[in-house]
């Protein structure tokens, strides 16, 4: 399979998180802080990413695919705000610059065009987001996010069969 040029510019920005290196001072560990800075980037870039593919998408499984981004990334985002929170941490509002970018050129494509860049970016960012969850996981300090990213992994590791299987369709140059 081709991955469309977007796809790989996606990678750059998405495959550590795109995340700026420096981070407001918590009671956090920088473990602990780096994930809750690239958790909530990489989750706002998936509910941005949603919403644009049930509005631009051709495909009714990619439209599927990002009503389902929108509900499991505002739920898990949600509640990584609120364990944030409680160790003096705040989940950054939008997403990392490099992201912003890339929403921006998927909000001027519409149909196949939107489908044949969305799903192969949607899917390498799931693989990102799953290795930054199991990252946390085992060496995360903080009790409360460990199992936060152990329980979402689940889903994300089903976000990423979902869209593998969008992915599998012929049809994209």
């Amino acid at each position: 399979m081709r991955l469309s040029m977007l796809a790989v510019v996606a990678l750059s920005g998405m495959a550590l998180g795109g995340v700026p290196a420096t981070a407001a001072p918590t009671g956090l560990s920088p473990q602990d802080s780096a994930f809750v800075t690239a958790a909530g980037y990489g989750g706002n870039f998936e509910v941005a990413g949603g919403k644009l593919a049930q509005a631009r998408a051709a495909s009714a499984g990619v439209k599927a695919f990002g009503a389902r981004m929108v509900t499991d990334h505002t739920r898990a985002g949600n509640k990584l705000a609120a364990l944030a929170g409680q160790n003096g941490a705040t989940v950054p509002d939008g997403t990392s610059p490099a992201r912003q970018n890339i929403l921006g050129v998927w909000s001027r494509l519409d149909g196949k065009a939107f489908d044949c860049s969305y799903v192969p970016a949607a899917y390498l960012d799931h693989v990102g987001a799953i290795g930054l969850f199991e990252e946390e996981a085992a060496h995360g300090t903080n009790p409360d996010l460990v199992r936060f990213a152990k329980d979402t992994l689940p889903t994300l590791r089903e976000h990423q069969q979902m869209i593998s299987t969008v992915l599998a369709k012929p049809g994209c140059p």
